[in-house]
């Protein structure tokens, strides 16, 4: 089952080392906006980014068409909505240098 969702990205987070039950993990997060089919914002939040892509190959700020699954978690195995893929939507920001 997948889903759609249009989405824009206003700030990518660092890549966050975790343990849960002495197992080490990683996430990241991106601040979002929720974006209704009019065009206006519909709310503001946060979206984890998954393994495929974090890091190197983490989104820049701009705006996405999002696609997401229901898939189970391996934490708690209730079943939410899983992002699973993005695609740039309209022109999209340059990625930022890192700083020195």
């Amino acid at each position: 089952m997948n889903h759609t969702s249009l989405i824009q990205i206003i700030k990518v987070g660092p890549v966050q080392d975790k343990v849960y039950e002495n197992r080490p993990y990683q996430i990241q997060e991106c601040e979002c906006i929720l974006i209704n089919d009019d065009g206006t914002p519909e709310a503001v939040g946060v979206l984890r980014l998954g393994d495929q892509m974090r890091g190197d190959k983490a989104p820049t700020v701009g705006t996405y068409s999002a696609k997401f699954s229901l898939k189970p978690s391996p934490k708690d195995r209730k079943i939410g909505a899983v992002l699973t893929g993005l695609t740039a939507v309209g022109k999209q920001a340059a990625p930022v240098a890192p700083k020195a």
